[in-house]
């Protein structure tokens, strides 16, 4: 079995010329190894200023991340070389972090990227509320968002966290992600030429969803028809936790999701709330 990733290497150089290109002025960090890209662009954020640079945003990417984040502090599996692991700080604004915004822009980005770039334009992501991104039943992208107010001696921003399954690691993946997890590159998805891409599938993925994500938030184009449509949870019905008690799993079905990319959801006492925080997990049967 070829190791596809290995004709893939990151190139953080390539990938800021790219997006200056299309007038996208970054930072940009590369790490072969790292903890958290997450936690890497916000000690950036401390040190550096998006207005005085000129910067639309701060880019990390890793090639490895060995204390990856998901929701809730979750670990996100993040083995060398197979997936795109990258964390975007862009500059705070009340609008962006407003409700679940930010977060469903980024789904957005991450999913019109993979159908357009590696699917050749055909549907195949799907969204599932609020931040991650299926493929064939199989989670294959979680989006981890974090918002650092202004203070006085430093600008504030907001770190949106990618980490993207790419390839399936040889070296396998832990038991408890067997299920759930899934790749990019599958028996389903057929034959992909990478080398059919400028410069590496994980360089070209990269600047493709940088560009959309900061598109979205540049002109405020309207991306919530795509996330409502790209949802894998409307007429399902779905396990509750708000995060108040873990243990306390309402069930509700999924009406709909509001201009607010918030959840609409129908109890069984027939009432509805529109939830913009919290996870679900569909009912594997219908009620």
């Amino acid at each position: 079995m070829i190791n596809e990733s290995m004709m893939d290497n990151l190139d953080i150089d390539w990938i800021k010329n790219r997006l200056k290109i299309n007038g996208i002025n970054i930072c940009t960090l590369y790490y072969a190894e790292t903890g958290s890209t997450n936690e890497d662009a916000a000690r950036e954020i401390k040190k550096m200023d998006f207005l005085k640079n000129a910067l639309d945003g701060i880019l990390v990417i890793a090639d490895k991340q060995n204390s990856g984040r998901g929701r809730k502090g979750r670990s996100f599996f993040s083995p060398e070389g197979t997936g795109l692991y990258m964390s975007l700080a862009v500059p705070y604004s009340e609008e962006l972090i407003k409700t679940v915004k930010v977060t469903s822009i980024a789904a957005v980005a991450v999913a019109e990227a993979i159908d357009e770039l590696i699917f050749e334009n055909k549907n195949v992501t799907g969204i599932k509320w609020v931040n991650d991104i299926y493929i064939y039943e199989k989670k294959i992208c979680g989006i981890l968002t974090e918002a650092f107010m202004p203070e006085k001696e430093r600008a504030g921003g907001v770190v949106i966290g990618i980490g993207i399954n790419v390839y399936e690691p040889l070296c396998g993946i832990p038991n408890d992600l067997k299920n759930k997890a899934g790749y990019i590159l599958t028996k389903e998805a057929g034959e992909i030429n990478i080398l059919k891409y400028e410069h590496g599938l994980r360089n070209s993925l990269a600047v493709s969803i940088i560009r959309k994500l900061l598109g979205y938030i540049r002109i405020n184009e309207n991306y919530y028809d795509i996330y409502k449509q790209k949802s894998i949870l409307i007429g399902k019905y779905v396990y509750i936790n708000s995060y108040k008690d873990d243990n306390n799993n309402e069930t509700a079905l999924v009406m709909d999701i509001d201009p607010e990319c918030r959840l609409a959801v129908q109890y069984d006492d027939g009432s509805i709330e529109a939830l913009s925080s919290g996870e679900v997990s569909v009912v594997k049967k219908q009620m």
